[in-house]
């Protein structure tokens, strides 16, 4: 099977949080990506792409993918995405385009699919997951559509059919466009393919019928390996993230004017820590942010005192899961933890109409 040169080729990170993004670039340099950049928003990504286009030869593109977190202040993944797909500005409207999130609820990939998203990855993440979507993004890319309300790669293997999608469509109305073609007569009809040469495959050294590749275990053991060696400075870095998500659930009947800010930063923080912890062989804080982040995320404006409480029950046993550094399952002491968790939910959600 032909190896990619995946040294010839470039990524770009979009992710928030400082320590999923150092782990994300050094995975991608360990399965052998050429150029990694690492962005901390989407507008932080924007403003790269902006740059490198100045920079570059016209027709260059800045990037060859980019890997982008959805959840993010201000500019998030979703935003950034439309932003590549449909702003004049785009140096590169067909960029494929890999969505990252611990949220993956059906209505995020949807949400991420009918902006053009080229796939969706979710977290907790694994070096062969990583590895295999780039790869499969780099080997088969789907043709583009643009229609009504739609511009980005096909979207004939969803579910279901799609508001104004291709597959509603007769033949005759469908215009199919070559990187050779004059394209005339565009704008009478109302759904158009682009059949363009597979740039990256090409770049990478791939071949049209060349099966999708794989990676030497080898190297996908030492970016595995690259992650776990980084779970000791997961437990130290989560440390702070935790006593500070605590002082802001201490706070919340203290401050009712700022009960609404304090519980986005709780919500976010436990989403974040939903997508973490099973990278680094934590899959409790896993389960236990989760629960977490759907206690926190129907926008309460006021807190109760069981909801405190019940806020404050997730933190401790996050605390304890940390402190005791209990991973995997956890064994007796996880179970033990999962159980007290749960006689919690059970005494104050029944109060406040939580879980």
């Amino acid at each position: 099977m032909t190896q990619p040169k995946l040294d010839l080729l470039s990524v770009l990170v979009v992710e928030d949080s400082s320590f999923i993004r150092t782990v994300l670039t050094a995975t991608l340099r360990a399965i052998g990506i050429g150029r990694v950049e690492g962005v901390a928003s989407g507008a932080d990504a924007i403003r790269w792409l902006e740059e490198r286009r100045a920079a570059l030869p016209p027709g260059t593109a800045p990037v060859d993918l980019i890997l982008s977190d959805l959840v993010m202040p201000e500019v998030n993944g979703l935003m950034l995405l439309r932003w590549i797909r449909s702003s004049p500005k785009s140096p590169d409207k067909f960029l494929p385009v890999l969505m990252l999130s611990g949220a993956a609820d059906r209505q995020y990939v949807e949400q991420a699919r009918d902006l053009g998203a080229t796939d969706f990855i979710a977290k907790p993440f694994s070096a062969q997951t990583i590895a295999s979507r780039l790869l499969f993004a780099i080997a088969r890319p789907r043709r583009f559509v643009l229609a009504k309300g739609y511009f980005g790669p096909d979207r004939r293997r969803a579910d279901k059919p799609v508001a104004m999608d291709c597959r509603m469509t007769a033949p005759s109305e469908i215009l199919v466009v070559h990187s050779a073609s004059k394209a005339r007569g565009i704008d009478r009809f109302p759904v158009i393919y682009f059949d363009l040469p597979n740039r990256l495959g090409a770049k990478a050294g791939l071949a049209p019928r060349d099966p999708v590749p794989t990676l030497p275990p080898e190297v996908l053991a030492a970016a595995e390996e690259e992650i776990l060696n980084r779970a000791g400075d997961y437990a130290v870095w989560i440390g702070s993230e935790v006593e500070e998500m605590g002082r802001r659930v201490e706070r919340l009947p203290r401050e009712p004017d700022a009960v609404a800010g304090l519980l986005a930063q709780v919500n976010r923080s436990a989403h974040e820590m939903r997508g973490q912890g099973g990278i680094f062989g934590y899959p409790l804080i896993t389960h236990i942010a989760k629960s977490l982040y759907e206690a926190t995320r129907s926008g309460l404006t006021t807190v109760t005192a069981n909801e405190h409480l019940l806020f404050k029950a997730h933190v401790d046993a996050i605390r304890a899961v940390m402190t005791g550094r209990v991973s995997g399952d956890g064994g007796a002491t996880g179970q033990q933890l999962l159980a007290s968790l749960e006689v919690a939910k059970r005494k104050y959600a029944k109060a406040t109409g939580v879980g």
